[in-house]
């Protein structure tokens, strides 16, 4: 599914044709679309050697150009109400398309935006909305708690479907049951353990893996040193995990995607 597709789309929550608005097409024939973010190689070249030694990658985030349609006439009140929604905002907000409700932008309005009508106060508003990464995104989910309050020694296994294209750093709530520690060992992502010490009897940790955060509950109780292995993440596919210590765990996720 494309944008061009679409006969509206939903920002910040709202839908553009309870707003009078819907997605047009400006141009016939073949619709161009970004089908990747632009990409950057950095090199490094010396003297002597033709080929350059490949550093690394770099992705920027992309702008969409998108164009709406006033599905009745419009007037000043109508036109400041959609300016307040679109232009206006403190920071990204989600934009997704009718067409494919799964996959979210985050933007804000950038460069221009242009209202073109006929004086009969009919037209097309045109603007351009810029991603704050070079991804798009799932929806956010978020589970119940799974119960491991009666963990073995041999440990409880779980596994979940990573159905975006990228590595995914999920935010855990873990809430200990008794002291002790946790540990979680994803077997799909070579077996990488990330271990948590010196948790106490009802504690509740919030883990935020992309950040490599943790905050607790528990006034001035810091856990940046009790912290072993690499922070969970999510591999492409199917990841079967491992899960020791007693407790009760919350996951909340969402999946990334090139392209």
């Amino acid at each position: 599914m494309t944008i061009a597709e679409s006969l509206y789309f939903v920002y910040d929550g709202i839908r553009s044709d309870e707003m009078g608005l819907i997605n047009v097409n400006m141009s016939s024939g073949m619709q161009e679309q970004i089908f990747l973010p632009e990409q950057s190689l950095k090199e490094v070249t010396i003297r002597g050697r033709d080929t350059p030694y490949f550093i690394e990658t770099e992705r920027r985030p992309f702008t969409l150009s998108l164009n709406f349609a006033f599905t009745e006439n419009f007037d000043d009140e109508k036109l400041n109400k959609v300016a307040r929604w679109l232009g206006n905002q403190p920071y990204y907000k989600p934009l997704y398309f009718s067409d494919n409700l799964d996959k979210w932008y985050y933007t804000l309005y950038s460069g221009e935006a242009k209202l073109l009508h006929n004086c009969l106060k009919q037209g097309i508003l045109q603007i351009q909305m810029r991603n704050m990464s070079p991804y798009t995104y799932s929806p956010v989910y978020e589970s119940d708690y799974y119960d491991y309050s009666t963990n073995t020694s041999d440990g409880s296994k779980w596994v979940i479907e990573n159905k975006g294209n990228l590595s995914c750093k999920p935010v855990l709530t873990i809430r200990k049951i008794g002291d002790g520690e946790i540990s979680f060992i994803n077997l799909s992502d070579r077996g990488k353990n990330f271990r948590l010490v010196n948790l106490r009897a009802n504690e509740e940790v919030i883990i935020d893996s992309e950040e490599e955060d943790i905050v607790s509950n528990i006034p001035m109780t810091f856990h940046f040193d009790d912290v072993y292995g690499d922070f969970p993440t999510f591999v492409e596919g199917a990841n079967y995990f491992e899960i020791y210590g007693d407790c009760l765990v919350k996951w909340k996720y969402q999946f990334k995607n090139i392209g």
